[in-house]
């Protein structure tokens, strides 16, 4: 009888110090991770990647799921799944803005290219994707205040797609899964007692854009963040539109002068045309100021009756008188 609370008492302490230790453990191992680590959305890929040696090597133990491509690009994309002998083989064309499911095993390697015909680009590689377990790691993160869900574990049918994922703890520590609806957080792992063990696997059925948040089993603390999110395809950025900047910025600049120039020529026409127009009425002026003043001098009495031509008028009277 005394043997047993013993017992009880030793296994509340044996309890403890795995906490204690565990609580210690993912304080020294927690590390700076990739941002998206902790948001659980990737970033944003920039540069056109480089085309790889990997070849599609399915993990057919592993229960195939569903991969989704969003093409955001401004132009059509060739979904190409990449064989085991490196052949690259179309899925089909996806127009721009559109958006479709793919049936795929861990282990495939998928391949997007852009679908320019006529152009420069056709055929760039713009995204190379390996579908692989959600890895989950201890990292530096934010740590949101915990609210629980209160909620009795969900057994029900689903009304929604399944998206299976496989969540992989190399996280080193024990790990709880929680669902966050936006407001609180759903326990999904609450059939591993004591947590997700380390080098343990998870497999749930969830349902894309869902966001599952990875704490700590003894402590909560924030250890992950991860969103079911689309494959985006994007215009990467070869180059080309930094080589262009320079250019570009070059027109700008000559426009600019031209416009300048031609806002001076402009200027400078009109106070010519001025110049003119004011010139022409002022030498129209003159004419008509001319003209007025000669037809007034030979309207006038002294030009009529010049001296001289009264004097043949008086000679020729004289000379008549005469005869």
């Amino acid at each position: 009888s005394t043997n047993a609370p013993m017992g009880g008492i030793l296994a509340v302490r044996l309890l403890l110090l795995q906490a204690c230790f565990a609580s210690e453990r993912v304080q020294r191992r927690t590390t700076a991770c990739a941002p998206h680590m902790c948001t659980g959305m990737a970033s944003e890929q920039a540069p056109c990647p480089a085309v790889s040696a990997a070849r599609s090597d399915p993990v057919l133990v592993r229960a195939p799921h569903n991969l989704y491509f969003r093409n955001a690009a401004g132009f059509a994309a060739d979904i190409l799944y990449v064989s085991k002998d490196g052949e690259e083989i179309s899925q089909g064309i996806l127009a721009p803005g559109s958006r479709r499911d793919f049936p795929t095993l861990y282990g495939d390697v998928w391949r997007v290219r852009a679908v320019k015909p006529g152009q420069a680009g056709d055929g760039t590689l713009l995204l190379e994707h390996e579908p692989s377990t959600v890895r989950l790691e201890a990292c530096e993160c934010e740590q949101p205040t915990f609210i629980d869900c209160k909620k009795p574990p969900f057994k029900g049918p689903r009304w929604t797609k399944a998206d299976p994922v496989v969540f992989e703890n190399r996280a080193g520590l024990p790990v709880d899964l929680f669902w966050w609806n936006g407001t609180c957080e759903e326990l999904v792992s609450w059939d591993q007692v004591g947590g997700v063990q380390a080098m343990q696997s998870k497999a749930i059925q969830a349902t894309q854009g869902h966001t599952f948040r990875i704490r700590n089993a003894f402590t909560q603390q924030l250890l992950m963040q991860h969103t079911l999110a689309d494959v985006v395809i994007r215009g990467c950025d070869d180059g080309s539109e930094r080589m262009a900047g320079p250019e570009l910025d070059s027109l700008r600049v000559q426009t600019a002068e031209l416009a300048a120039e031609h806002g001076k020529l402009h200027e400078m026409l009109a106070l010519e045309l001025a110049s003119l127009v004011s010139a022409l009425k002022h030498a129209a002026g003159n004419r008509s100021s001319a003209s007025i003043q000669e037809s007034a001098f030979r309207a006038s009495p002294m030009h009529a009756v010049s001296p001289l031509g009264s004097l043949i008028g008086a000679s020729s009277s004289f000379i008549g008188g005469y005869n």
